[in-house]
């Protein structure tokens, strides 16, 4: 079961401490019956307000949408798939999804009818889905409403995720889905209220188990510098083995802040944030063994010039950490990396989280760093690559190993390549959507420019790439396979959607040793230009579509 978005909002569940903690003592055991309303709590701000979020599906990868205001509705930068108040719209590519996650445990009970907004059109196939699994389903073909049997007295968990999925059959056209659903649940509310109570003193309410900032001194909405406390709060949460609380509010950090083997949590990513006032010595720095960084926002101040791409001018960096966690974690503006995974670190995960503006790579691994796992993130306008793995002679030990990135949600106006590999081995990239990239939307090389190392053994899978390489000159294919020096080997694209390419669809280029590279069914449409330029390498075709 998927409880990201989940966990991501409610700071009692994922530091195990009760709804106390934010609210009040009782809120952890008490019952509760209320309704959900799809229509009347459809929220124009942030994901997950009241528990509804607003998605599309390609495969098993759900991935947020974003708020269009000119429609009033959330939306794939295209404009499909979309979901509003009261509807929703597929495309060719992804599901609409109208998504509610569970407060705590109970049962829920869904009301509402569902119906085709046209005659026109060859139907839709609607469903309901309980953690992927099907509930209900039915084929609309004309604009009867239909009421979903057997969703009453359904038993869910703190987490569970209900969705409401519409899907085209042959295609979209005239999908547009009446659907306004209700859930009436009744059982336990884990997830008291983040509010006001939420910026309370933890004095007096905090369990044993936690440490808050406050108590160290720390002062949410003024002007001080709460950097001191911040490393009172963290060095006792070392010394005593302590998770380390934020409270909702903004938080003033003067110098790099370093999370040694602690948990630091805040209350939402929308809700706490830590700003940093040198935009030269600003990363929050993850090291030792345990670290995790959830549920808040890092932003600069003002920020530099790229420069030298220092790692102080990130917004988070991994400095050989082992067993870490950056989860729900909102990154805006940085001057160079908004992640950097670096030094070896081991072990790792980065996922629920939104990136935004930052000065370089959205999220970057290297040094060696290995057995990472990045999933669920948005990354959004990065200077640089949106997510890449980095391998270099020159100063990497070995090359960075054993990564995966899935279902991320990148591109959106991002200024170098969208997934990129360049130096490193056992890389699986799947089920990403990828889009308005500059350059390629997949790109897999060794560059001499930069000294990296080989690539061996690159799987991407199931990903939806639409729409890259827009930059000219440059003129990328959305897909690029390249080697200036080295070798890259190994290489399989399997069941790709790969779309309205702006110049070329798929190339492999280059003047370095490109051994195997292989293509197993996957789908190229709506590009201009050519279809494939392979000038390298030995190419393996197998029932794909379009090339």
């Amino acid at each position: 079961m998927n409880k990201r978005k989940f966990l991501s909002g409610l700071v009692a569940v994922s530091l195990g401490l009760g709804a106390s903690f934010a609210g009040t003592a009782s809120a952890q055991t008490s019952q509760t019956t209320r309704t959900y309303s799809a229509s009347q709590e459809f929220d124009t701000v942030k994901q997950g307000a009241n528990q509804w979020y607003y998605e599309k599906l390609a495969g098993t990868a759900y991935l947020e949408l974003l708020y269009d205001k000119n429609n009033k509705r959330w939306a794939a930068p295209q404009g499909y798939p979309w979901v509003s108040a009261t509807a929703l719209h597929p495309d060719q590519n992804f599901d609409a999804v109208r998504k509610w996650v569970s407060p705590g445990t109970g049962t829920i009970s869904i009301t509402g009818s569902v119906q085709k907004g046209s005659p026109e059109g060859d139907g839709v196939a609607v469903s309901i889905k309980k953690d992927g699994e099907t509930l209900w389903s039915s084929i609309l073909t004309n604009t009867t409403a239909v009421k979903p049997t057997d969703v009453s007295k359904i038993s869910v968990e703190p987490g569970t995720e209900i969705s409401f999925v519409v899907n085209k059959r042959t295609d979209s056209n005239y999908d547009h889905t009446l659907w306004q659903p209700n859930i009436v649940y009744t059982g336990s509310n884990t997830s008291a209220s983040l509010g006001a109570s939420a910026k309370t003193s933890a004095a007096g309410l905090k369990p044993s188990s936690v440490l808050s900032v406050l108590d160290y001194g720390a002062k949410a909405d003024d002007s001080g510098d709460d950097y001191a406390a911040f490393v009172a709060a963290i060095d006792a949460g070392k010394s005593l083995n302590k998770p380390v609380y934020v409270p909702a509010g903004n938080y003033v950090l003067s110098e790099i802040l370093t999370i040694d083997g602690v948990k630091v949590q805040g209350a939402g990513k929308f809700l706490t944030t830590l700003t940093s006032t040198d935009p030269r010595r600003g990363s929050i720095d993850l090291k030792g063994t345990g670290a995790e960084l959830s549920n808040l926002k890092h932003a600069y101040q003002t920020t530099v010039p790229r420069g030298d791409g220092s790692n102080e001018k990130n917004n988070i960096t991994v400095r050989g950490a082992k067993n870490f966690k950056i989860q729900n974690v909102y990154v805006s503006k940085s001057s160079t990396a908004g992640i950097m995974v670096t030094y070896g670190s081991t072990n790792g995960i980065v996922s629920g989280n939104t990136l935004d503006s930052t000065g370089a790579d959205g999220i970057h691994m290297t040094g060696g760093s290995n057995y990472i796992t990045v999933e669920n993130n948005t990354v959004r306008k990065a200077g640089d690559d949106t997510i890449a793995v980095v391998s270099y002679i020159d100063s990497d030990v070995l090359p960075a190993h054993h990564i995966t990135i899935r279902k991320n949600n990148v591109g959106y106006g991002s200024k170098a390549r969208g997934i990129a590999v360049v130096g490193g081995t056992d890389v699986t990239i799947s089920n990403n959507s990828i889009q308005d990239t500059n350059m390629a939307g997949v790109y897999i090389a060794v560059e001499a420019s930069y000294n990296t190392r080989n690539v061996d053994r690159i799987t991407v899978s199931n990903n939806m790439i639409n729409h890259t390489g827009i930059a000219e000159p440059q003129n990328h294919p959305n897909v690029l396979v390249y080697a200036s020096q080295g070798i890259v080997d190994n290489v399989v694209f399997n069941n790709n959607i790969i779309k309205n390419g702006a110049h070329r669809g798929i190339g492999v280029w280059g003047s370095g040793s490109i051994q195997n590279i292989t293509f197993n069914k996957n789908t190229l449409i709506n590009r201009v230009g050519e279809a494939t330029t392979f000038t390298n390498g030995k190419i393996k075709l197998n029932q794909n579509v379009g090339f």
